[in-house]
């Protein structure tokens, strides 16, 4: 058999039902010459005998009884696949068909990555919250125009302006709701000795592939849908349960001994898990320059604010005391981090403050009671042709 075009991959664990359902609607969507990739980390092979129901030769499922890290079922999920181009979903998302008409012409122009500048968002039937009892698609506004970016410049900017902080609204190469040509993550394996490291793989691969792809385009345009589950992380978050003490984040389970980059505070939540991996990513790739010049009092300032909702002493604490892991004077230490909450405090004020009398931005279309992916592919599609919008590759 011929290698597939493309490889939807997904990582899964315990969360049988809803990966059926995301299957289901990927394979409507997807093309004959590409495969979708499963890897299963579950207690039990439940969603093993659901995909028996289908028989889809382009399903490639591997079960793995034995426990594995978040990062080393990822791994395993990047082994198992084969397509020339590849795409990494969760296990509640799904695909528009036009990906693979995306993915012919990268193949056809030699692009070696691409991300869309917004994703579509699907919060499926939630219960336990009442905005999202019935489900609801947020689809943001695009126009299908592409642009090449500069990887080098923005990298630059993501960790010495933003100290890693939303480095989603980067748009850079990125595994998880993108499209990558596998050549050149094998780049990554081939020096770093695997696909994944740190503790989240969305992250680390994609700092790791900024680091050595050449070409990448930001394209306006969606070809997957970002769901939301009742299980979901997107749904944890919302009610403060991606924070805490460090020794309780999940992504240390099954993952051994494990070197926490000291320039971060240790206490768990999305900011520091993310900024962490960051670091590590860069250091295998052997950009130590760049990682010592992270901003790291404006990560920190905003480390604080992010979370004083739930844990703001434990923070405030880990925080004031990373002088001493980091042996820097005390008194320097503190003007800085001072000095660098005024300045975020103030310029914060300052710029909403400014877009609320200039922000002129295109509202983001909502639908409620969309009740399943397959409707939510629907919406989407019905969406693009009202407004006139296509993929433009020429």
């Amino acid at each position: 058999m011929s290698q597939p075009l493309l490889s939807i991959i997904i990582a899964t664990k315990n969360r049988s039902k809803y990966c059926f359902e995301s299957v289901k609607s990927i394979l409507l969507a997807l093309g004959a010459n590409c495969e979708l990739a499963i890897q299963d980390n579950s207690d039990t092979n439940e969603l093993e005998q659901l995909l028996d129901n289908i028989a889809d030769p382009r399903i490639k499922y591997n079960y793995t009884n034995s426990a594995l890290s978040f990062v080393a079922n990822f791994n395993q999920a990047m082994e198992n696949s084969t397509g020339k181009f590849f795409c990494i979903l969760g296990d509640d998302d799904s695909i528009t068909p036009d990906i693979l008409n995306i993915v012919e012409w990268m193949d056809h122009n030699h692009i070696e990555s691409v991300c869309s500048a917004n994703n579509v968002e699907y919060i499926w039937p939630n219960d336990k919250i009442e905005r999202y009892k019935d489900g609801e698609l947020n689809i943001p506004p695009y126009s299908g125009t592409k642009k090449r970016l500069d990887l080098l410049d923005s990298l630059h900017k993501l960790i010495v302006l933003d100290g890693t902080l939303n480095y989603q609204s980067y748009c850079l190469p990125r595994t998880y709701h993108g499209i990558v040509k596998r050549s050149v993550f094998d780049l990554v394996k081939h020096k770093t000795g695997h696909y994944f490291g740190g503790l989240t793989p969305d992250i680390y691969s994609t700092i790791a592939l900024t680091c050595i792809t050449k070409e990448h385009y930001v394209i306006d345009y969606p070809f997957t849908i970002a769901g939301a589950c009742p299980a979901s992380a997107s749904v944890a978050n919302m009610t403060g349960g991606h924070s805490g003490r460090l020794d309780d984040a999940p992504h240390f389970r099954n993952r051994g001994d494990y070197v926490w980059e000291a320039e971060i505070p240790k206490y768990y939540s999305v900011e520091t898990i993310w900024a962490e991996t960051a670091l590590k990513a860069l250091r295998e790739m052997g950009e130590n320059t760049l990682a010592s010049r992270i901003n790291l009092y404006k990560f920190l300032t905003y480390g604080i604010y992010a979370n004083r909702k739930y844990i703001f002493r434990l923070t405030l604490s880990e925080t004031m005391n990373l002088y001493k892991v980091l042996n820097m004077n005390q008194v320097a230490f503190y003007g800085k981090l001072y000095i660098s909450i005024a300045y975020v405090v103030g310029a914060g004020l300052l710029k909403k403050g400014f877009k609320k009398l200039t922000s002129k931005r295109s509202p983001i279309f909502s639908k409620k009671r969309i009740n399943d992916l397959n409707q939510a592919i629907y919406e989407v599609n019905q969406y693009l042709l009202s407004n006139k919008i296509t993929f433009k590759d020429e």
